[in-house]
């Protein structure tokens, strides 16, 4: 009987297909590249790891029949995207992405330009105010119950600017103040702003834009989450690489956030009392989660930008599919005082209404937040031998480095802990049924030293050093070959991709390699079209469960269990000297950041 793909090789064996430029990563295409060149980013399901599920996750595949009627309550607005509301007056705000511009709608029906880019807005306060360039690309909206609006721009350098809408100063002409984040330079665009019941402030967004704009440097892009608390005072809870945060809101009673990645698919929820990583996800990969809006027993709506609403209760173990648009969605919000949801269709320029039918109020759920089973604190994993194996010491001593020298100047260990070697040595077993003809792999070998090492300088690209070797049941071994290709830097946002060069590649290439709070070693090595991809699963607590998924192009993936050869488990042959590349995390913020 055929052995089961390991949970974790299903979690991290998806691929995102996206376009990127060189400035960092990986935009190298085969020398007769056509117009459409890509590159697939290998990802692991998560930013950050997972945690356990009190039971399965329990997932209706058709819409629940909740929905009484769909009305459209404003058409011929401009990129509608975020969504408040005064639940005093009725009035819904929805922001214009390319107004750019604020629209009030009435209970009645009637609309307004609240704010445009010619309302004045501020910098500083008393004699250092002054005045500066108007609304730019508007998307996260929030309403206070004090009738401050609050607007996040979807831009690079975007602002968190504030709206008096009841005050004195309303009542002749709307002014708008940008509020100070202490974020120094600010290459991040925002997509979210939400406030809680205290008058917390929670920002979602990633450098995304400037990233694809060619502006990222040559660092990854990065998603992030702020924080501002009760007390004034601003936080960075999480700042992930090859992250791109497109929505976060607080829970009723401000003791924890929702957050979503448009990147992976995730979404989950963040501890806000404990100023440590704790976090939750959802054991299911949506397709571009945009909008969030917490419900009042805790759960949370969240909209795909394909369209789809779903209720979301980790209480529960539950994910609700409650409506399919057929199109896209941004936002979606929570009407109680109506009994329906709002949401923004930003393809057809509408602003939709969901009358929901009676009885909603019996799929609340009866869980509190405790109920939430966060994930433990990560721990640094490590699974180095005392002595260096021999199949690897062959390798490092070509690189100059004698690791069974007496007299050298670092031990094997802190060799190994200096450069984050990850070395392994094994047999492995066809999981899935061979192809007629097929040449399944019978033992594998690699080495990757430096594999957090990716970029360019000086024109060049700069890649981890690498080793790559098996032997299939023929005989036939396939192992590391030089091959050059053309690398192209891409502008996506100008349709622009210029080659800067041709390169001689290592392949397959050494892409990811992570490891999380479980001891599960993921490694990705790219083929780029001229060998398999080949992804790894080492636990490294148990390396007789790790697994090897092979994805040759045009081919059924193959799965493989891979394990120590029997003759040398004694001898530990397997090198994983991972650190834990985590960005600061709970990282307060103080002015001059």
């Amino acid at each position: 009987m055929q052995e089961p793909l390991h949970p974790v090789a299903k979690r991290n064996s998806r691929r995102i297909r996206m376009h990127f430029p060189l400035a960092a990563v990986l935009m190298v295409a085969g020398v007769n590249a056509c117009a459409d060149v890509t590159a697939v980013i290998p990802t692991g399901r998560r930013a950050i790891p997972s945690a356990p599920l009190p039971s399965a996750m329990m997932v209706n595949v058709e819409p629940l029949d909740v929905i009484r009627s769909v009305s459209v309550l404003a058409k011929g607005l401009r990129s509608p995207d975020g969504i408040a509301r005064d639940a005093e007056s009725g009035d819904v705000f929805v922001a214009m992405e390319e107004g750019p511009a604020i629209v009030r709608i009435g209970p009645d029906g009637s609309r307004n330009v609240l704010i445009d880019r010619s309302t004045p807005l501020y910098e500083g306060d008393g004699a250092g105010r002054k005045r500066v360039l108007g609304l730019r690309s508007p998307e996260g909206l929030a309403l206070d119950g004090k009738g401050t609006l609050y607007v996040v721009e979807d831009i690079p350098g975007g602002r968190l600017i504030s709206f008096d809408l009841k005050g004195p100063a309303a009542h002749s002409k709307i002014r708008g103040q940008v509020v100070s984040v202490p974020f120094g330079k600010n290459p991040f665009a925002w997509e979210s702003i939400d406030i809680g019941p205290a008058g917390e402030l929670l920002m979602a967004g990633s450098t995304m834009e400037t990233f694809v704009g060619g502006g990222g440097g040559e660092g990854l892009f990065r998603g992030a989450i702020l924080y501002r608390d009760a007390g004034g005072e601003w936080w960075l809870p999480m700042n992930d690489a090859m992250a791109s945060y497109s929505a976060a809101c607080f829970s009723p009673d401000g003791t924890y956030a929702y957050f979503a990645c448009e990147v992976s698919g995730d979404v989950g929820c963040l501890d806000l009392r404990s100023h440590k990583l704790r976090t939750f996800h959802v054991q299911k990969t949506f397709h571009a989660p945009e909008g969030l809006h917490a419900l009042p027993d805790g759960s949370v709506l969240m909209a795909e930008e394909a369209g789809k609403i779903y209720r979301l209760d980790p209480m529960a173990s539950a994910i609700q599919l409650l409506y399919d648009n057929q199109g896209p969605i941004e936002s979606v919000h929570w009407d109680g005082r109506l009994h329906r949801l709002l949401v923004t269709d930003d393809l057809q320029g509408t602003l939709i209404s969901l009358e929901l039918k009676a009885g909603w109020e019996a799929l609340a759920s009866t869980g509190t937040v405790q109920d939430i089973l966060f994930e433990a604190q990560t721990i640094t994993v490590k699974m180095i031998p005392e002595q260096c194996p021999d199949y690897l010491a062959r390798v490092l001593k070509l690189g100059g480095y004698d690791p069974f020298q007496k007299d050298g100047e670092i031990v094997f260990r802190d060799f190994a802990e200096k450069y984050c070697l990850v070395a392994v040595d094994a047999d492995a077993t066809l999981l899935t049924p061979a192809e007629p003809g097929g040449d399944p792999i019978q033992h594998i070998q690699f080495v990757i030293v430096a594999p957090y090492l990716i970029g360019i300088d000086m024109g060049e690209l700069i890649w981890s050093s690498s080793g790559f070797a098996l032997i299939k049941k023929s005989g036939q071994i396939e192992k590391t070959r030089m091959v050059r290709r053309d690398v192209i830097h891409g502008d996506l946002m100008e349709s622009r991709f210029t080659p800067i060069g041709g390169q001689k590649v290592a392949l397959p290439i050494p892409v990811a390699t992570r490891i999380d709070s479980d001891g599960i070693a993921t490694v990705h090595f790219m083929g780029m079209g001229v060998t398999p991809d080949y992804l790894l699963m080492l636990n490294t607590a148990k390396p007789d469960l790790s697994f090897l998924l092979v994805m040759e192009p045009d081919k059924r993936p193959q799965q493989y269990r891979i394990y120590p050869p029997p003759s040398r488990q004694e001898g530990g042959q397997w090198v994983v000297a991972l650190e834990r590349k985590e960005p600061k995390v709970w990282q307060k913020l103080s002015p001059d950041k």
